[in-house]
């Protein structure tokens, strides 16, 4: 097999991202955009020792469950990965590689709950992050096509509710089309990525409740001519506050170190499930409010269950999860490793009047053994809400070693959270394992996993 070959395949099973599965005798070919049973005429694009990956270039024989995509750049965008497939089947191709995952990493057949849902299955995003650039002489706001850096512009759709891209609203999409109006009509340059030139990089667009974070990233010390971008956003009659960041990088990171608020209030204030809370550009929050309220909400009912629960909440960004849980526990203890979080989180909890929250800036490997310790008894809880790449491994030794009364594992990664569970089973057991639909129309999934504490004797049995 080489680079180009044209072939005939029928499609077995699913890899992690949700592309489809294809083998020659025991050799393995990952083709985007196929589901199980088709067959599809496809065009080999890598090659590797053990694996292929493959494009299609026809669905010669479609799945029932096959649909034609809402948005019409899908195929060629790569921003989310199954609108080709109904919704149904989309929660149960993600519940199933939740538990082949688990199943495969933990040896054990775990029972996963059905899919938690929300109302909106499209425009349900908070953020995006829009490359911007020049294509045919005009500007243009898109995405990059998945795995790699060619820019795809957004078609533009006529929807009342729905945005060009149709994952976020039709409000934020005016915000997009104002930005990419201000560029071209002051003739502003954007960024070059082989010749590393031009001022504006992205746009970074976050709503909180009924505001909006608007996030310039440029190539510069400045962003030019920005009052007549100020006029133009406050036209659209919307609470907004402007900021700049400054990425001067050769890089793929996004968001610069410095930022500027131009425009409205340095944090952009919103509310969670009665948290009171801010941001700024780079803060990390959910990206489905609706789902977001509904883990958390489980994450509560969970702590209700013990009694004068003390809770170490792991990875606590500025807080949210922190003060969230404060009124349902004893005290609450939050470790961050990035001092600004800290800072923010403080003041979060301050504006709360959540006195028994206890903010700490460290490394969680370090700092929860002596949360832990502290608390002493069955009635510690560590809720954890780690990055994609999962927990690290010394976190993970610190929980087993410190042995809390009850873990509750948040996770976006089936896969980092298969690893992560397969070492803290070996002293705790798995009580649930919920799944959440975070992200429709992609093969992403947010999980929630609660674990006790095993007895003694069950631990004993272990060896």
């Amino acid at each position: 097999m080489k680079k180009g070959d044209i072939l005939e395949l029928s499609i077995c099973s699913y890899g992690m991202e949700g592309e489809g599965v294809a083998k020659l005798d025991s050799y393995v070919i990952f083709i985007p955009g196929c589901l199980i049973g088709e067959k599809v005429k496809v065009q080999v694009v890598e090659v590797k020792k053990s694996f292929a990956r493959a494009k299609v270039i026809k669905v010669i024989e479609a799945a029932k469950e096959r649909i034609q995509p809402l948005c019409p750049i899908y195929f060629r965008c790569g921003g989310c990965s199954m609108q080709h497939v109904n919704y149904d089947y989309q929660l149960k191709v993600k519940k199933d590689n939740i538990k082949n995952c688990i199943d495969r990493a933990c040896k054990i057949d775990c029972k996963v709950d059905d899919i938690v849902t929300g109302e909106k299955k499209y425009g349900y995003r908070n953020k995006v992050q829009i490359p911007l650039r020049k294509v045919n002489g005009k500007v243009c706001a898109g995405f990059y096509k998945m795995g790699s850096h060619i820019f795809v512009p957004f078609d533009k759709r006529e929807d009342e509710e729905l945005g060009d891209c149709p994952l976020h609203t039709r409000k934020m999409q005016t915000i997009v089309d104002a930005v990419v109006d201000y560029i071209n009509e002051n003739d502003i340059s954007v960024y070059d990525e082989e010749k590393n030139i031009g001022v504006v990089r992205h746009l970074v667009l976050r709503r909180v409740d009924k505001a909006y974070s608007i996030c310039i990233v440029v190539n510069a010390n400045s962003l030019p001519k920005n009052k007549e971008l100020i006029r133009k956003l406050e036209s659209l009659k919307i609470d907004f506050s402007l900021y700049v960041s400054i990425n001067q990088k050769r890089t793929n990171v996004i968001m610069g170190e410095k930022i500027q608020c131009i425009y409205g209030e340095d944090k952009v204030k919103g509310n969670a499930l009665g948290v009171d809370f801010f941001v700024n550009p780079n803060s990390f929050m959910q990206i489905n409010d609706e789902i977001r309220d509904k883990i958390y909400t489980a994450v509560c009912n969970e702590i209700r269950k013990t009694e004068k629960a003390k809770v170490a909440d792991v990875y606590s960004g500025i807080g949210i999860i922190s003060n969230i849980v404060a009124d349902c526990a004893e005290k609450v203890v939050g470790i961050e490793i990035v001092k600004e979080a800290i800072e923010d989180a403080n003041k979060i909890a301050k504006m709360n009047s959540h006195n028994n929250i206890l903010n700490i800036c460290g490394d969680a490997a370090v700092e929860l053994p002596r949360v832990i310790n502290e608390f002493k008894g069955d009635n510690s809880i560590v809720v954890i809400d780690p990055p994609r790449k999962g927990c690290d491994n010394k976190v993970l030794e610190s929980i087993l070693e410190s042995e809390p009364g009850k873990v509750i594992y948040i996770s976006c990664n089936p896969a980092t959270l298969a690893r992560d569970l397969s070492l803290l089973i070996n002293k705790y057991n798995i009580e649930k394992i919920t799944p959440y639909d975070m992200f429709p129309q992609t093969t992403h999934v947010e999980t929630l996993v609660v674990l006790s504490k095993k007895s003694a004797i069950q631990s004993e049995q272990l060896f």
